[in-house]
């Protein structure tokens, strides 16, 4: 499986716009795309061409090759020249790569924090609502813990329910007893 830098057809019939994509080399035009590098419409008056240079040379880096057709785009975008200028560049050494790894993952975290709640304060009686809620607590489950009478039937509601019998299978079960 090899990793291609190519352009995949956008747009309307007729109205074609192109995006620069990172796919399998297998995968159809028009198909799924690992990433989107950026776009191409060459029906606008000057042609529109924005590509996203740090991520294309990641994935160059990485050993992605980019077809005919997207390396003359990329060219044009001036991203080939980055791309050749930091493969003729000396690696940086371990720390340095280490210490420019944790200031953007630092500034990543604080573009994408979380809103975060913030409760509102308690007023002067809240807090005198919040320290009886415990006794009455306690009482409740007190009650709750002392043994119920069992409820009792009347003798009057077992006279009815055998006076009635719900279903017909019932019935004939009341009549054979009597």
């Amino acid at each position: 499986m090899s990793l291609k830098i190519r352009l995949s057809r956008v747009g309307a019939k007729k109205q074609a716009s192109y995006r620069i994509v990172v796919a399998e080399s297998t995968a159809p035009r028009d198909g799924k795309a690992i990433a989107i590098l950026g776009h191409y419409n060459p029906l606008t008056d000057p042609y529109t061409l924005k590509v996203d240079e740090e991520r294309t040379v990641r994935w160059l880096n990485n050993g992605a090759q980019p077809s005919e057709t997207a390396r003359g785009l990329l060219a044009k975008a001036g991203v080939m020249a980055v791309y050749e200028s930091s493969r003729r560049q000396p690696k940086k050494a371990a720390g340095e790569a280490a210490e420019e790894t944790r200031t953007r993952r630092a500034a990543r975290a604080k573009r994408t924090e979380p809103p975060r709640l913030v409760r509102p304060t308690r007023k002067e009686g809240a807090e005198s609502a919040a320290a009886e809620r415990p006794a009455r607590a306690t009482a409740t489950a007190a009650k709750k813990g002392a043994a119920k009478p069992a409820a009792k039937k009347s003798a009057s509601g077992k006279a009815r329910a055998a006076a009635k019998p719900s279903s017909s299978r019932t019935r004939s079960k009341a009549a054979a007893e009597k």
